[in-house]
Order: C-alpha cells, then sequence, then structure tokens
C-alpha cells in the first residue's frame, strides 16, 4: 500500500506541475510575450546547438525529433513548476515538523 501512495503521489505531481506548466505559458504569453519570446528564442537556439554538434544522421534524426523548440520550452517551465512545488513542499513539510516537535 506504502508503494502504491507513493506511485499515485508522484503521478499527481507530475500531471500538477504540467497544468501549472501550462497555466504559466499561457499567462507569460498573454501578461509578458516578450518575455516568452525570449524563452522560444532560447530554447531555438539550444536547439540548433544540439543538433548541429555534427552527430551521426541516424542519431541527430532523432535528436532532431525530440529536441524540438517548444518540447523544450514547455520541459522548461515544467522545471519552475516542479522547483516552485519542491520548494513550497519542503516549506509546508517544515512548518508541520517544527509544529510536530513541538507537541512532542
Amino acid at each position: 500500500m506504502k508503494l502504491l501512495g507513493r506511485i499515485s503521489g508522484s503521478s499527481f505531481a507530475i500531471f500538477l506541475s504540467f497544468i501549472l506548466a501550462t497555466i504559466l505559458l499561457v499567462v507569460m504569453g498573454l501578461k509578458t510575450p516578450e518575455r516568452l519570446k525570449q524563452v522560444l528564442d532560447a530554447a531555438e537556439w539550444v536547439e540548433k546547438s544540439v543538433t548541429g554538434l555534427g552527430i551521426p544522421t541516424e542519431y541527430n534524426n532523432w535528436v532532431r525529433l525530440f529536441f524540438d523548440d517548444a518540447q523544450l520550452t514547455m520541459i522548461f517551465f515544467v522545471i519552475v513548476i516542479r522547483v516552485v512545488l519542491a520548494l513550497i513542499s519542503a516549506a509546508i513539510r517544515g512548518l508541520f515538523r517544527r509544529t510536530l516537535d513541538g507537541l512532542i
């Protein structure tokens, strides 16, 4: 049962971070389109840099397939949200741990 709880908790965290990253992407596109353009330009630069490494064609095709600038942008937003969720989670855990230590 403990394993099932960990798996469902991890799945929920991944799902939540994807949803929040999508919301952040939309909000950023509406509120600060110039910043979003900078993120998209950076992702395009990363894509061109990685695909231009001179990797043999049979591998470079896969790199080009998986290193699309839109995918890199979404991964960036998911990572940002995951870090924010980790910080919030750590703060909440610390708050509860301090509260529980005071009771013991």
